[in-house]
């Protein structure tokens, strides 16, 4: 699972993807189907949620962010409860992701029955474990998208990032086994020191076999917080590389204070594969769990639903608000800048770094200002170190 950024959309001719997930401000225009979102946002309306039904996985991804806890998964007839009580609460759009959803067992007792709820279902599988009747069943689900990630356009690098072998070619035999059932498939790329070289291989790669692609750049801190892959993470030299090779339009955005950098806590959520109910894939800060709190009940009266929904906005963001260039933020996370400094309303380090690459794209030849955060840390780290007394003596002035 990916919080991202779009880099890159395929040229196929595959219908809009809509992705229903907290991470972006609102696209705003006329499309009849945003004025939903937006209405569904205002109200507070579970639209979408995402279940994690498990950490279990056949991979070992250098960046995984999953963090087992050492109690039982939801079981089978928790998660066929689940799914009656998402239906009820009103949520139309489920996210099926793991770990790997189909080391499973039951996985596809809980999709199928998700499915006959009503639900539009997209799912999220690394892809090597898709086998021909695998295949045949995951089709008969009819799915709006499965998403697949594509992690390297060679064996080795794909291997060295997935901790695993022949992993290109298993995935690549997942992705044409779906579209040979007429699935719809987006492949998603998470851009790394070890694989932003093979970056435009992996976009003809994708041309080539015609589906939906997006590139992003955000490394997350497990659940945790530790950092498992943050020297993975691309340099503000590469992420200007990237975005100069990029061909995505961009305009700079302009926010006020009632602006939003995402729409977290509005109408979506996560569930882990414990039952604890999270505003979104990053924030872990729990507002329930299923276990022990009907689903409805939580998304109506949790604490950090509530705050969420008030107070994240920019005036509420005091390093953000007065950022020179905020307006070329595209991935501010309340959930990073929470594992990174414990503070909801703070800035996020990786958001700051990627809006002065995308700056510097904007202005060839021009050095992006730093941002608030990185001047206060720059000051942090070349502040005198206080005296034994714990308070600075005054400087006294030479007499002229």
């Amino acid at each position: 699972m990916l919080s991202a950024i779009p880099l890159f959309s395929s040229s196929a001719p595959e219908p809009a993807d809509r992705g229903f997930d907290a991470c972006g401000a609102p696209d705003g225009g006329a499309d009849p189907f945003d004025s939903l979102l937006a209405r569904l946002r205002q109200e507070a309306a579970p639209f979408s949620a995402l279940w994690e039904m498990t950490h279990a996985c056949n991979l070992d991804c250098v960046m995984c962010y999953n963090a087992p806890l050492a109690e039982p998964e939801l079981s089978t007839a928790e998660g066929l409860e689940l799914l009656e009580q998402l239906a009820a609460a009103g949520v139309l759009r489920l996210t099926l992701s793991g770990g790997e959803i189909l080391s499973r067992r039951d996985f596809f007792t809980l999709a199928a029955r998700a499915r006959a709820l009503g639900f539009a279902l997209t799912l999220k599988t690394n892809g090597t474990l898709i086998t021909e009747p695998a295949a045949d069943r995951l089709a008969a689900l009819d799915p709006v998208q499965v998403d697949i990630s594509l992690l390297g356009a060679t064996e080795a690098t794909f291997d060295a990032v997935a901790g695993s072998r022949n992993t290109l070619a298993r995935v690549l035999r997942g992705v044409r086994l779906l579209q040979a059932r007429g699935v719809r498939v987006k492949l998603n790329t998470l851009l790394l020191s070890l694989n932003v070289a093979e970056r435009q291989q992996m976009v003809d790669l994708a041309q080539e076999l015609g589906v939906v692609y997006e590139q992003v750049l955000k490394v997350s801190a497990d659940d945790h917080g530790r950092d498992r892959a943050g020297q993975r993470q691309l340099s503000r030299q590469q992420m200007t590389a990237v975005y100069q090779a990029d061909q995505t339009p961009f305009q700079p955005a302009a926010r006020g204070a009632s602006s939003r950098t995402c729409q977290v806590g509005l109408s979506s959520c996560v569930i882990s594969p414990y039952g604890e109910v999270y505003p979104c894939i990053e924030l872990r800060i729990s507002a329930g769990n299923i276990r022990r709190q009907p689903f409805g009940e939580i998304w109506r009266t949790a604490p950090v639903l509530h705050e969420l929904r008030a107070r994240h906005t920019y005036g509420n963001l005091p390093e953000c608000q007065v950022c020179p260039i905020n307006g070329y933020c595209q991935g501010r996370c309340s959930g990073l800048a929470w594992k990174a400094h414990g503070d909801l309303y703070g800035a996020d380090p990786t958001a700051c770094r990627q809006a002065q690459a995308r700056y510097e794209q904007q202005h060839p030849g021009q050095t992006a200002p730093q941002t608030p955060l990185q001047a206060r840390a720059a000051y942090q780290a070349t502040a005198l170190p206080l005296p034994a007394t714990g308070r600075r003596q005054p400087i006294q002035l030479l007499a002229a």
